[in-house]
C-alpha cells in the first residue's frame, strides 16, 4: 500500500479523513511530513479548505506479541469528535441553564444518513453545551427554551453544520465566525466592506489597533481563539 492523496470537500475535516482512512486519531495525517506546510497555512491544523490536498499515509494494521493461556490488555489510542458550543444573547450574555435538545445526523460514506437518539440536557452557567458525537456526524440541531424546564417555550433553534467552517485566514472563515459572534460581517465574499467594518469592531473590542485589515495574522489568530478554535499552538484540555 501506498501514500494517497485526497482532495478536500464540502464537509470534509482531518479527524473525518483519517476515520475514513481507518485511523482513530488524526496523528498519523498531522505528523506526516508531505503536510507539514498545508497545516502551517490553516490556523487550526484541522481545519481545511476545499480543494486542500491532504496526503494520507498507507494504513498499516499494528502487531503485538502476547502469551498463550493468559488474559491479555491491549490498550488502543482514540480521538472522539466533540461538540463544543457556546450561546450567548445578543448582549453577549450566556444564555444560562436553559434546557435544550440536541439531535445530530452522520454520514460515513456513500448515501444515507442515520440520526442520532436526542440529547436532552441544560446548558451550564457559562451557556455552554458540551459533548461527543458520533464519528461522521455532518449536521445537527439544537432546539434552546426559555428556561430549565424542557417543557418551557422553545426560544431558538440553531442548525449546526459539521466540517463547512473555513479556515480563519480566509475571507469566508472570518465572516462566518465574525457572525456567529455577533460582529455582522456579511455573508458573501463581495460583502468586503462589510467584513472590514466588522473587523474594526472586532479589534477595538479586543485591544487591536483598528485596520479593517482582514490578512492580518493578528487579528485573524484572534478572531479564532475567540471562537473557539483550537489553535496551532493549543492542545486540548
Amino acid at each position: 500500500m501506498s501514500d494517497e492523496k485526497v482532495e478536500v470537500k464540502l464537509g470534509d475535516h482531518l479527524f473525518r479523513i483519517a476515520r475514513q482512512h481507518g485511523f482513530r486519531t488524526i496523528k498519523p495525517i498531522t505528523g506526516a511530513a508531505a503536510n507539514a506546510t498545508l497545516l502551517k497555512q490553516r490556523v487550526n491544523p484541522a481545519t481545511l479548505v476545499i480543494g486542500d490536498v491532504v496526503v494520507v499515509p498507507a494504513f498499516e494494521p499494528a502487531q503485538a506479541g502476547a502469551p498463550i493461556n493468559t488474559v491479555n490488555a491491549f490498550t488502543v489510542a482514540d480521538s472522539g469528535l466533540f461538540l463544543n458550543l457556546v450561546l450567548q444573547d445578543t448582549e453577549r450574555r450566556p444564555l444560562a441553564k436553559r434546557a435544550f435538545r440536541l439531535v445530530v445526523a452522520e454520514n460515513a460514506i456513500g448515501p444515507g444518513v442515520v440520526t442520532a437518539d436526542p440529547v436532552d440536557d441544560v446548558t451550564t452557567a457559562k451557556g455552554e453545551v458540551s459533548g461527543e458525537i458520533p464519528a461522521f456526524t455532518i449536521e445537527g440541531e439544537l432546539v434552546l427554551r426559555a428556561t430549565d424546564d424542557p417543557a418551557s417555550a422553545p426560544v431558538a433553534k440553531i442548525k449546526i453544520l459539521v466540517g463547512v467552517l473555513e479556515a480563519a485566514n480566509t475571507v469566508r472563515g472570518q465572516q462566518v465566525r465574525l457572525n456567529n459572534m455577533g460582529y455582522f460581517a456579511g455573508f458573501a465574499e463581495k460583502d468586503v466592506d462589510q467584513l472590514r467594518w466588522a473587523i474594526e469592531e472586532f479589534q477595538v473590542d479586543h485591544g487591536i489597533k483598528a485596520t479593517g485589515k482582514f490578512d492580518d495574522p493578528v487579528t485573524f489568530n484572534r478572531i479564532a481563539h475567540e471562537h473557539g478554535d483550537l489553535l496551532a499552538s493549543e492542545r486540548v484540555p
